[in-house]
């Protein structure tokens, strides 16, 4: 969590008399003044009357709760809850002797005292330490406290909570048949308590939770959230045997006998960006492995996807970006970021999809009579299942974003990033609307109310937000520079300032990319062509060769392109932003195209519109950024035998945001996202990917070394989709200033 102060102070342009949000009307949302002790002082609810509090299969479950003595339900029986059919009942202790006495650690044990010459009785004392750090201690009388806890919480940050009430009745029936893979988005430290504040309102069992070191030290906090179902494991385990043969076990065990339903985030962890990550399958294998070695007949994995209209950790997200590091998990800061508590962060969706079953998507990808040939406590999982992970790791992600609920904020983001300079309210109303019906038309889900006027939503959404922006008397929206909460001392670097409030407001037009990516692939190919016409041949080329560059920033189905490729060809089409011509009028035509007589061709001039432009631009900056990398490493003096020197990888990635801050500086480039610490690695990873970067291991650190030819290559062709810097790069060198960090972290 964290705390944040805005200026007054528009980002851009001159300063404007103006007021900090909208004037409020009888009808629109205040926030309510909140103590320290919030959570024991009688509640003061937020007005939420002109809300809905059920919309399309949407039901609010803090409706009754504001309703309702939260102690009463805190201290109620849960009925029904539904337990896996063959479940046999047994406590955390239970489970942690079992992991020790199976044989598996036995087996790693034996392995280990052959190999290291370490006692059996070292190895096991080791392995008992693993389980006491790892392992969850859920208890019913601390879940009961801290959903008390959680519901003040709640009703003092969130207008409303929706959950589908039909996802929910499907996971009751799901949780009973068989072991269950609780798999939600992760875009803030809210998702894990959500869904545990779900599943017990529901009486649904409470899910054991994969979670990071980082809370494990937190004092108090720590302890609870251990005894209300989280298990603490480490980031990376490398060539710890014991530790992920504890691992491995205590997470099967726990899915074989049902003991819990499993969560875990498949990102890996929270995204700063609000896109979603590419997916990790460390996790997933492990649950996986006892279905492809017969140990279980089925596993469901569940997709959850939690979209918010605004996210309690922007600001900290937008500096953590920038290179300032978040604060440390303690509960100290915990109760320093209780200020968040008297802002307004508008609904929460939590939308619990449909159940994806293994033995389906598996069904004749993979031979599980294979793993007969060894003992089943060996860890192995072969070439084919891997693949299948990945692919099925894509697909819960895909899924996840099919779900999630696109909030106006999101698409008056979009719009903002192009008028950095500024926009009335009547025109952000005009486009606003026009974008809506794109996102309609590709299928999203947009929380667009229906009884009210797009200028009402729209204000609504300026005031929800007015940490980010004014609205001058005028109706002129601006953006305003967002001051860090989380450190000791004031900044004073406008630079980091601008591009702070550039990327809290970039986070959330991330919400939409992934609808618009695939029809902007298309665009940006259209419009980076010089002649008249295109071969469809041609654009799938340019198409197939942006989705490579842009794979570490947006998530691509493996295996997918040309499908993606047919249906953004189909949507643009349909909307009347393509223009293709089947076949040619005269013989000139076929003279002066590179297409086949008869053959499918895009009229180029007439596909230049507000459609191509638009997605054009909203990707422009992922590009820029990209190129950017590889001015950088063009500029690398070479050593003695003609080779660029290497370099760490993290300093690679600091030399990269000083150029950027050069370009800035010079007003050669207009996009604050190129400093994005997060964008530019994933531009270094896109180059390691394919194949421009020599990669070497020195003292456990990675260090790289550009093939410039290779580099100067790819920059040629990110050069064609974007507009290049007015001022020669040449100009510029890495060796200016870094972003000055005044403030004691």
């Amino acid at each position: 969590m964290d705390g944040s102060g805005a200026s007054a102070v528009p980002v851009n342009g001159k300063a404007r008399t103006s007021s900090p949000c909208p004037p409020q009307s009888s009808g629109e949302l205040r926030a309510n003044p909140v103590t320290s002790a919030s959570w024991i002082n009688p509640d003061q609810p937020r007005d939420v009357s002109t809300l809905a509090s059920y919309k399309d299969s949407y039901q609010d479950i803090l409706n009754e709760r504001r309703q309702d003595w939260d102690f009463v339900f805190m201290t109620r029986t849960r009925k029904d809850v539904p337990k896996y059919k063959h479940h046999v009942p047994r406590s955390p202790e239970d489970i942690k002797q079992h992991v020790l006495n199976s044989d598996r650690v036995k087996y790693t044990v034996e392995r280990l005292h052959g190999e290291k010459k370490t006692s059996k009785a070292e190895l096991l004392k080791q392995a008992e330490a693993i389980l006491d750090e790892m392992a969850h201690a859920l208890s019913m009388k601390s879940v009961r406290g801290f959903a008390f806890f959680l519901i003040k919480v709640f009703k003092q940050l969130f207008q409303r909570v929706y959950v589908n009430e039909e996802g929910v009745q499907m996971l009751r029936k799901m949780m009973h048949e068989y072991p269950v893979l609780l798999m939600p988005t992760h875009r803030s430290y809210m998702d894990f308590l959500l869904l545990s504040y779900v599943c017990y309102h529901y009486d649904l069992p409470l899910p054991a939770i994969a979670a990071a070191m980082d809370f494990k030290g937190m004092k108090f906090f720590g302890w609870l959230l251990r005894h209300c179902g989280a298990f603490y494991i480490r980031r990376s385990f490398g060539t710890d045997w014991l530790y992920w043969a504890v691992f491995t076990e205590y997470v099967q065990t726990q899915l074989r006998n049902g003991d819990a339903p499993l969560e875990f985030f498949v990102e890996g962890t929270r995204s700063r960006t609000n896109k979603s990550y590419i997916p990790k399958t460390g996790m997933l294998a492990a649950s996986l492995e006892s279905y492809f070695k017969a140990e279980l007949p089925d596993t469901m994995m569940i997709p959850v996807t939690i979209s918010y209209d605004r996210i309690v950790e922007e600001s900290l997200y937008a500096y953590e970006l920038l290179g300032i590091p978040k604060p440390k998990e303690s509960t100290s800061a915990l109760l320093k970021a209780r200020s968040v508590l008297s802002d307004d962060y508008g609904c929460v969706h939590v939308f619990i999809g449909d159940p994806i079953s293994i033995r389906q998507f598996s069904n004749g990808k993979i031979d599980r009579v294979l793993h007969s040939l060894e003992p089943r406590y060996i860890n192995s999982v072969n070439k084919d299942e891997m693949k299948l992970i990945n692919d099925l790791a894509f697909h819960i992600v895909r899924q996840q974003q099919r779900h999630l609920v696109i909030s106006p904020w999101s698409l008056m983001a979009a719009i903002l990033m192009q008028n950095r300079e500024g926009i009335p309210v009547r025109q952000l109303v005009k486009e606003a609307d026009w974008l809506k019906r794109q996102a309609y038309n590709l299928g999203a889900y947009v929380d667009w109310p229906g009884d009210l006027s797009t200028d009402d939503i729209i204000r609504r959404n300026l005031l929800l937000h007015k940490n980010v922006l004014t609205v001058s008397d005028d109706d002129m929206i601006e953006l305003k520079l967002v001051r860090p909460g989380h450190v000791n001392k004031p900044i004073k670097d406008d630079i980091l300032l601008n591009a702070a409030t550039n990327l809290i407001v970039a986070s959330y037009r991330n919400q939409v990319t992934h609808l618009f990516v695939r029809d902007a692939l298309v665009a940006l190919s259209v419009n980076s062509c010089t002649e008249e016409t295109m071969s469809m041949d041609e654009l799938f080329q340019k198409y197939s060769l942006l989705e490579r560059y842009l794979s570490k920033d947006f998530v691509f189905q493996p295996g997918q392109t040309k499908q993606d490729f047919d249906l953004a060809i189909l949507s643009l089409k349909h909307s009347g932003a393509l223009v293709i011509a089947d076949n040619f009028t005269h013989i000139s035509d076929i003279a002066e195209s590179k297409a086949a007589p008869n053959a499918a061709i895009v009229q180029v001039k007439k596909s230049f519109n507000k459609h191509t432009t638009f997605y054009s631009q909203m990707f422009e900056p992922f590009l820029l950024a990209y190129w950017v990398v590889c001015q950088h490493l063009l500029s690398i003096p070479i050593d003695v035998h003609g080779r660029p020197l290497p370099k760490r990888a993290k300093d690679l990635t600091k030399d990269v945001q000083k150029l950027a801050i050069r370009l800035l500086e010079e007003n050669a480039v207009k996009h604050y996202e190129i400093l994005s610490l997060d964008l530019i690695n994933n531009g270094i990873l896109m180059l390691m990917d394919v194949g421009t970067m020599y990669k070497d291991k020195r003292n456990n650190e990675t260090w790289l070394s550009p093939n410039s030819v290779a580099v100067a290559a790819v920059a040629d062709e990110l050069g064609a989709y974007i507009e290049l810097p007015s001022i020669p790069i040449s100009n510029f060198t890495s060796s200016g200033r870094s972003l000055v960090m005044q403030a004691k972290l």
